[in-house]
């Protein structure tokens, strides 16, 4: 099964248990999948395959400013085309992951838990700014205090070199009337 989609609050665990296997995972929003995205699922599975586990990424199925704002700006590409793109890039599984106020409150050391307890994540690589649940408060020093293996992909510059490649820059330069090409030609 290459994707598993849990659109309820409580599917967190059942699509987490669904696409189980030892594993590395990478995990984000990764709307648009730009060429930083793809870097990341790219290291992703060379460290996968270089151990004999699986490729996961991990995403949501709404972007955290679309349900704490509801005038957040469009997303730059639909989640089926999201998936595709995650898969081209090599990933060997997609899970989508529900994402509403509840899941915003878990602890991260419960989502941690479950991402190695239901996933079986072996590895957990991200960039250099990564953090997840409640507050934020999970990061990659934070959870390897918890004992998780994670592994810092450095931030990937944008296309001038002015800042890091960045979802948010696509769809703001595209509200300012960017043509989306160009945009993410630019990130």
């Amino acid at each position: 099964m290459g994707v598993l989609i849990a659109m309820d609050t409580f599917g967190v665990r059942e699509a987490l248990r669904g696409a189980a296997g030892p594993c590395v995972v990478t995990m984000g929003t990764f709307d648009g999948v730009h060429h930083g995205h793809r870097a990341l699922v790219r290291s992703t599975s060379a460290l996968a395959s270089a151990r004999g586990l699986a490729t996961v990424a991990v995403t949501l199925a709404r972007r955290p400013e679309q349900v704490f704002r509801p005038d957040a700006l469009p997303e730059i590409c639909s989640l089926p085309e999201r998936v595709a793109r995650l898969r081209a890039a090599g990933a060997d599984r997609v899970v989508i992951l529900p994402f509403d106020r509840t899941v915003a409150a878990l602890d991260y050391r419960v989502f941690a838990a479950l991402l190695t307890d239901e996933l079986q994540m072996r590895t957990l690589v991200v960039g250099e700014d990564f953090a997840f649940g409640h507050r934020r408060l999970g990061t990659p020093a934070r959870l390897r205090e918890l004992g998780i293996d994670v592994v810092e992909h450095p931030l990937i510059p944008n296309a001038a070199g002015t800042g890091k490649a960045s979802s948010s820059a696509i769809r703001a330069a595209v509200a300012a009337g960017v043509p989306m090409d160009s945009a993410v030609a630019a990130a």
